[in-house]
């Protein structure tokens, strides 16, 4: 399995709920940035972060850089990432998101930066060629948009057990 993954932050939470098993067996090439590991230092259980943290240490063995630089978002900062590359993909997907969201009625909520980050990552999974794993319909519905491949953990899980 050559085949790259980008791990959208709620899969963390089905490998440590055990909905999703990575078989000790497979080599799964994982792919994750700085935006992943501070949504999962922000886990509000301690227990949890304590878990979400040590499964990402031992999944993801070294950070891919985010594809944009952004502004008060840890993880896509200064020295964490290069600037945008000019492109409009990153605004054009951000609008789009933003208007899933809002179909679905999704609000922003939190720091209201949560769909800002869901496009790093996205952005980011383009930009390497990996495949998008998220259970967030709307950004599974975006990405098929945009032409690209994104699956949820249902669909990951078959991939990596057969």
């Amino acid at each position: 399995m050559s085949e790259k993954y980008m791990l959208d932050s709620n899969l963390f939470d089905r490998l440590i709920d055990g909905k999703v098993v990575i078989p000790p067996n497979r080599v799964v090439h994982l792919l994750a940035t700085g935006v992943q590991l501070d949504e999962l230092r922000k886990c509000p259980d301690l227990a949890r972060r304590e878990q979400l943290l040590a499964l990402f240490d031992e999944i993801i063995p070294s950070l891919t850089p985010t594809s944009s630089f952004a502004f008060d978002i840890a993880g896509a900062g200064w020295g964490e990432a290069p600037w945008n590359d000019g492109s409009g993909n990153y605004e054009k997907m951000l609008a789009r998101l933003q208007k899933l969201d809002e179909e679905k009625g999704k609000k922003p909520g939190g720091d209201g930066l949560g769909q800002h980050r869901d496009i790093l990552i996205a952005e980011t999974a383009i930009k390497n060629q990996a495949t998008l794993v998220t259970d967030d319909g709307p950004l599974l519905k975006l990405f098929a948009e945009f032409g690209e491949r994104a699956i949820n953990a249902k669909a990951f899980k078959a991939l990596i057990e057969a």
